[in-house]
């Protein structure tokens, strides 16, 4: 399993590498951390986005 885990992430690296570049692929790495760091602390704390929900909702 981890081998196809591991297959996974080097081809999705490869690609965007191809498409978009290093530099940029380091950018889209370090946003995706960042941003699943973020849900996680989110989620420890049980904090209640549905406020934001509703901004974002309204007509």
């Amino acid at each position: 399993m981890k081998i196809l885990i591991s297959g996974l992430i080097g081809f999705v690296l490869s690609t965007l590498l191809v498409t978009v570049g290093f530099w940029k692929t380091i950018l889209i790495i370090i946003i995706t951390l960042l941003a699943a760091g973020i849900g996680s602390l989110l989620g420890r704390y049980n904090i209640n986005l549905s406020v934001i929900t509703k901004i974002f909702t309204r007509k």
